[in-house]
């Protein structure tokens, strides 16, 4: 875990840059005692809080010697959030804070931020002659292609961002060319009726798709009723015809009687009850006595 953290500490530390200096400070920034002094800038480019403190911000002089500062590990203002800035006066002495270094920017030729060992250099930036111009601040900053490059900036800005161009929004510069407003309208109504025809495209598939979808439900529905119906119709047929054709059989059969040269005899069965014999009746009434 303790060599994980290492790791980590020096991936953070190397997001570290220094992002603009001010060599020749008569009229601007002032430090807490209301000095103009010069001061170095140092930016948080990473995502994730870093750790400055023990690591050293030095100077190479015109003579090739090099004086270095060593910024206190144990002041918690050396921690730096995400794409945060501090600033460092160098008035010579480390008397009045751990924000003002021991050397000066007089003399320097260049600046340099080294890690905690105070040999591997993690930034440096060259003192040109541009970066000698009273209140004028020299730092990173970005193109029109977007690549980022060190040279005098438009204004100083200490513990901000150096992007303080000012840019026209694109609808200043449309309004700007068409002053007449023609294009606009022309633009505004073929944006309009483009939209239009697109939602009017849109409806008609949309129609014609649900009507056939729902033509063909329909149309298996009425089949699949139709066809009990029809059923039932043909058995109900087939009893009429039975009846009638019974019906007619009958009629047939009892026409025999009234054809020419036709004798139809029955035989008319009855059973034999004594009963209903004759020979058993009264034939004579009792005697009274």
């Amino acid at each position: 875990m303790l060599v994980g953290a290492n790791t980590l500490s020096a991936q953070g530390i190397n997001n570290v840059k220094i992002n603009e200096i001010l060599v020749v400070n008569q009229n601007n920034y002032v430090d807490d005692y209301g000095n103009h002094e010069s001061w170095i800038e140092l930016m948080n480019t990473g995502y994730e809080n870093v750790n400055i403190g023990g690591c050293y911000l030095g100077v190479v002089l015109k003579d090739g010697s090099e004086v270095k500062y060593y910024i206190p590990s144990r002041d918690n203002r050396m921690k730096l959030s995400p794409l945060s800035y501090v600033v460092f006066f160098c008035e010579g002495t480390d008397t009045k804070g751990a924000f003002h270094t021991s050397f000066t920017l007089d003399n320097a030729e260049k600046i340099i931020f080294y890690n905690a060992n105070g040999r591997d250099v993690i930034d440096e930036m060259v003192i040109t002659a541009e970066a000698r111009t009273p209140d004028v601040s020299y730092g990173r900053s970005t193109n029109a292609e977007g690549d980022t490059v060190i040279g005098v900036l438009s204004s100083t800005t200490p513990n901000a961002s150096n992007e303080n161009s000012i840019t026209t929004p694109r609808h200043e510069v449309f309004r700007q060319r068409d002053k007449s407003g023609i294009v606009m309208t022309l633009t505004a109504m073929s944006v309009v009726f483009s939209a239009l025809l697109l939602i009017f495209f849109v409806l008609k598939i949309f129609t014609y798709v649900m009507n056939n979808d729902f033509g063909k439900e329909k149309k298996a529905a009425a089949a699949t009723a139709a066809a009990p119906a029809a059923k039932k119709a043909t058995m109900e047929n087939e009893e009429v015809v039975a009846a009638i054709a019974t019906a007619l059989d009958f009629y047939r059969r009892d026409l025999h009687d009234r054809e020419d040269m036709v004798i139809t005899i029955q035989h008319v069965g009855r059973r034999y009850s004594p009963w209903s014999s004759k020979i058993h009746g009264l034939t004579a009434l009792p005697n009274k006595k």
